[in-house]
């Protein structure tokens, strides 16, 4: 009876350690965590979409940066020209010059000469109209003539290359005339030749094609012609060492005066500048 306890807590204790011991070594076992699925799949309409409407995004958005600019443009004042200035201009041409080239009873051996004209004008500018003032001098090989007139002129709303038209009225008058031009009126023996005068009403019309090369700066080339409805005032006899013949006292140029119809045509550069108020 004594024998059999002990044996009995002998059986426990086996059969304890046989529940334990498979217990602990599950428990020592790590812990696995099985990872989530992930979609890899991407739509590819999804995709296309996606970068349509970015990119129509960014559109919209450089459209909106050019217009800011633009407007920012349009509104500096120094980007757009004057619509009312002070112009100022200044011409350069090659001109031909005929003192009687429709009507001639100036009584002259020649009356057409080429030569360089120059001169510059200036006025008002209210957007396209011009009013303004011109002096012109026509110098030529064998006569001088100066010229003052009126001009009223149109551009028309081109850029940056302007058609402007033009109409001029004035006078017109003689500088110096030489004596080729009269030389057959002369006698022998001259000494002082006599002091030949042309003067009358001037009527010009020109075409500017101005470039804008800036706004405020025009430059370009121009083509124009005059009208002169000239007269030549009777002329005193010239001084000579000889007493002068009959055959020259009796020459148109000492005993009336005359007249002529005079026409120019000039080629050549016009520069311009404005100053807006």
């Amino acid at each position: 009876m004594t024998l059999a306890l002990p044996k009995r807590c002998a059986v426990v204790a086996c059969i304890a350690c046989a529940v334990l011991v498979p217990s602990a070594a599950f428990a020592q076992q790590p812990t696995t965590t099985t990872p989530a699925k992930t979609d890899t799949k991407t739509d590819p309409k999804k995709t296309d979409k996606t970068a349509e409407k970015k990119t129509a995004e960014q559109g919209q958005a450089d459209k909106k940066s050019e217009t800011a600019d633009e407007k920012t443009e349009s509104n500096d004042p120094l980007d757009k020209e004057a619509t009312k200035a002070i112009f100022v201009s200044a011409d350069l041409a090659f001109t031909r010059v005929d003192l009687g080239g429709l009507s001639d009873n100036t009584g002259f051996d020649k009356t057409g000469a080429n030569g360089l004209l120059y001169g510059f004008a200036t006025g008002l500018r209210l957007k396209g109209l011009r009013i303004g003032g011109r002096w012109r001098v026509f110098d030529t090989s064998e006569y001088t003539l100066w010229s003052l007139a009126g001009t009223i002129g149109y551009g028309l709303p081109l850029r940056p290359l302007t058609p402007i038209f033009s109409a001029n009225i004035g006078y017109v008058w003689d500088n110096k005339i030489k004596q080729s031009v009269f030389s057959s009126s002369l006698p022998p023996g001259t000494v002082l030749p006599p002091d030949v005068d042309v003067h009358g009403l001037l009527l010009g019309l020109d075409i500017n094609a101005a470039y804008w090369v800036t706004k405020f700066i025009r430059l370009g080339a121009f083509i124009g012609t005059d009208f002169m409805f000239l007269k030549r005032d009777q002329s005193p006899l010239p001084s000579s060492i000889f007493p002068v013949a009959e055959e020259f006292k009796n020459k148109p140029l000492y005993t009336d005066s005359g007249s002529s119809v005079a026409y120019t045509i000039n080629i050549g550069l016009r520069g311009a500048f404005d100053v807006g108020f």
